[in-house]
């Protein structure tokens, strides 16, 4: 009995030689691999972005806003004749006669003339009540447009002049056209019904989407706004109060 303890006790001491002399080799491999992942995280932390944003909604109008002459077919001037000097299509230019209304009970003729030039487009019927109604509209063209974004009061103390600006547009969707690039150019400094107003001008004087298309400047276009408060990766959220 007491060689076969003597036995067990030699292997027992062997063992724990060879489980407890770890080669030097996998240790310093291991440190290695852990410091490039550990660097290699920080990396990617430092390259992925997170920005901070806050959401509003875009109106943008054309310099130009269209004007518009209603005929209305009421028992009040049914005896007045029209005659139009103007069809759907066609350009005019300030002075330009749209329609004469001729009245036969005091023989007079009055004559509508437009201040503005534009395109001429003629809607005929203006709701279920009113079919023979006709509203001719002069759309001058615009070259540029100014644009608000509207958006609540929380955070609203975060939004600074410079700031990027993300604008999609609901007449062109995003996801077919892209979305329109700006910079904080203004901001009210009071509330219009309850909201905070700021001012965006376009990176570029065209109005130009992410997918290089062109989109033309129409009198009144709504749509949505990101504003960019800030633009930190994610190792500067996690470690930025420390460099702070």
């Amino acid at each position: 009995m007491p060689e076969n303890n003597q036995s067990l006790e030699i292997r027992s001491n062997e063992m724990e030689e060879v489980v407890g002399n770890i080669p030097t080799w996998i240790i310093r491999w291991g440190i290695t691999v852990l410091f490039a992942v550990g660097i290699l995280g920080l990396l990617i932390a430092n390259l992925i972005r997170f920005p901070d944003t806050l959401n509003g909604t875009v109106l943008m109008q054309g310099e130009h806003q269209p004007g518009k002459v209603t005929v209305r077919r009421t028992d009040e001037n049914a005896n007045f004749k029209f005659n139009y000097f103007v069809k759907d299509g066609d350009e005019v230019v300030p002075g330009d006669t749209l329609l004469t209304r001729y009245d036969p009970k005091e023989g007079k003729s009055y004559y509508t003339i437009t201040p503005m030039e534009g395109k001429i487009y003629i809607a005929k019927g203006i709701d279920q009540k009113n079919t023979l109604d006709q509203i001719i509209w002069v759309v001058p063209k615009s070259s540029r447009a100014e644009i608000k974004v509207r958006y609540k009061s929380k955070r609203a103390g975060n939004v600074r002049v410079g700031q990027s600006v993300k604008i999609e547009l609901s007449d062109f969707p995003s996801n077919e056209y892209g979305f329109l690039e700006g910079t904080i150019s203004s901001i009210l400094p009071v509330q219009m019904d309850g909201d905070h107003l700021a001012y965006v001008e376009l990176n570029q004087k065209k109005i130009i989407t992410s997918q290089k298309k062109e989109i033309p400047i129409l009198p009144v276009m709504e749509g949505s706004a990101e504003i960019v408060l800030s633009d930190r990766s994610i190792f500067q959220r996690i470690f930025g109060s420390m460099f702070n």
